[in-house]
């Protein structure tokens, strides 16, 4: 026969059970909303974050703009960093730039990632900078991360100006001024000053300084720091550029920084790969 002790004890073992089964289960429910949550977030990251292309648009006001580019629609875009990005992304992203119908396009640099590219890639490559139209013209600079097959990439497709600039005229004869620079190497014997209204093209941004010591840029763009991937209250985490955020005046130069278009972690928080289109206006 049970005793009455006995009795309770295992009443008492019984609720303990359930009770501890209701713990478990609710530790489980809270650590499948974790787990679950993370695996949202990172899929974010990684195919909204990093895939979806935004286009930021900037009016960009001066007198010194010709009349006659009055109006000038310039697409800049850089850090392809292949193969971050396939060959779908690229016609996709090719296809935004082709519906803005740019005057002029711009690339800063870094092509590829740090390892070396095959036939293959540079056939992609080759036809992406191709079959993106500009009216007057397109031009490149070398990026930190490139190679031989940057040259091999862009012959026929951009100008490449290595520490060279080029006269670019519309309508009529007044000229602006398209200076591109290598960062990696830089020089400034080719270039000379003038009154035209100067674009000064660059991939490392804490270049910014030293170039604005030899000449007057008037507008100057530049990238590498893809906008350090994450950033928190607008400000870039993993990068360690001086010159990292988005926009900056500095004396009289409006000076933007592409966030880029390919990544290094293939993930993107509150920093979506970027095409810059600027509108010239003189007024």
């Amino acid at each position: 026969m049970i005793t009455r002790a006995e009795k309770n004890k295992k009443i008492r073992e019984k609720i303990l059970y359930e009770e501890n089964a209701k713990k478990i289960k609710k530790i489980s429910k809270i650590a499948g909303i974790i787990l679950g949550s993370l695996v949202l977030i990172i899929l974010y990251g990684m195919y909204i974050g990093a895939k979806i292309v935004i286009v930021n648009e900037v009016k960009i006001t001066n007198e010194l703009i010709p009349s006659s580019f009055h109006g000038t629609k310039i697409i800049h875009i850089s850090d392809i960093l292949y193969n971050s990005l396939n060959n779908n992304d690229l016609i996709k992203i090719k296809n935004q730039i082709n519906e803005i119908n740019p005057d002029i396009v711009i690339f800063t640099g870094n092509i590829k990632n740090k390892y070396n590219l095959y036939k293959n890639d540079l056939e992609i490559l080759k036809n992406f900078f191709s079959e993106i139209n500009a009216k007057l013209s397109k031009y490149a600079v070398i990026g930190n991360n490139d190679d031989d097959s940057f040259n091999v990439v862009m012959e026929n497709n951009f100008k490449i100006l290595n520490n060279s600039k080029e006269l670019l005229y519309f309508k009529d004869l007044s000229p602006i001024e398209i200076i591109g620079f290598n960062t990696n190497d830089i020089s400034y014997d080719n270039i000379s000053e003038s009154n035209n209204y100067k674009i000064c093209i660059f991939s490392n941004p804490d270049k910014i300084e030293e170039i604005l010591e030899h000449t007057n840029c008037n507008l100057a763009m530049a990238s590498s720091t893809l906008g350090g991937e994450i950033k928190l209250f607008g400000k870039p985490l993993f990068d360690n550029h001086k010159y990292n955020n988005d926009y900056y005046k500095i004396q009289e130069t409006d000076f933007y920084i592409s966030n880029g278009l390919g990544n290094l972690s293939n993930i993107r928080y509150f920093n979506h790969p970027s095409i810059n289109f600027y509108r010239l206006t003189k007024y």
